[in-house]
């Protein structure tokens, strides 16, 4: 099965459940919750920086979810719609609490916990360590990588979470942030050459700044 065939699987199978939850079946929703939370609270943790705030924001977006699925319009697929919500309340929520806070690498760091499942997926910034010295490396680059998200703005974080640790494609990612795709490849491009320019200011280790140059210029030429 081909990768766009198990997304295409997935989509029917989540639009079931959305089916079956607005006719009342709670186990429906749950399974949906499940099925989604991890990654969710991975975005919203790549955005605000703390593991805890993430929880109570991942929380609320379910629930908001849940209280709009009569609205919810089975054009769209669910995971981009829950993705959208909850970027939505990242966003405010980091704007008006976090703006002239100081986030602590240490809880940063927390988003390696929540997104391991994704760290392999092609592209990811937390898969190009490789070796006998893996481990090593992936620490420094976890390091230097959180450090350096801390220098972005909210939206340029939410793009690089979105694509590099999770995985979504350019159109997905368009449709969660609302913004075309080029202009989502734009901040990318602008997040990336940031990020590299603080790791170098930071006197991060070459390995680190390397490893995002290479990611930057396999991402320059890429729309899928």
């Amino acid at each position: 099965m081909s990768h766009r065939e198990s997304q295409s699987d997935i989509r029917v199978q989540d639009l079931e459940l959305v089916e079956r939850t607005v006719g009342g079946d709670m186990d429906a929703y749950r399974e949906l919750v499940e099925r989604y939370q991890q990654r969710i609270h991975s975005v919203v943790l790549g955005i605000i920086g703390n593991f805890e705030d993430a929880l109570d924001i991942t929380q609320e977006a379910f629930i908001k979810a849940y209280n709009h699925l009569p609205s919810f319009r089975r054009h769209s697929g669910f995971y981009t719609w829950i993705y959208r919500i909850a970027y939505n309340l990242a966003i405010d929520e980091r704007r008006k609490r976090y703006r002239h806070v100081e986030q602590t690498t240490g809880e940063v760091l927390e988003l390696d916990r929540a997104s391991h499942k994704n760290r392999n997926a092609p592209g990811s910034l937390l898969s190009t360590a490789a070796g006998p010295d893996e481990s090593l490396e992936r620490s420094e680059l976890r390091s230097d990588i959180s450090a350096a998200l801390d220098t972005l703005s909210a939206e340029h974080r939410a793009v690089i979470v979105l694509r590099e640790i999770e995985g979504l494609s350019y159109s997905e990612i368009s449709d969660v942030v609302g913004c075309s795709k080029g202009t989502v490849m734009s901040r990318l491009h602008h997040a990336r050459k940031k990020m590299q320019e603080a790791l170098r200011r930071g006197g991060a280790s070459a390995h680190s700044v390397a490893a995002l140059e290479q990611n930057r210029q396999r991402g320059s030429g890429d729309w899928d």
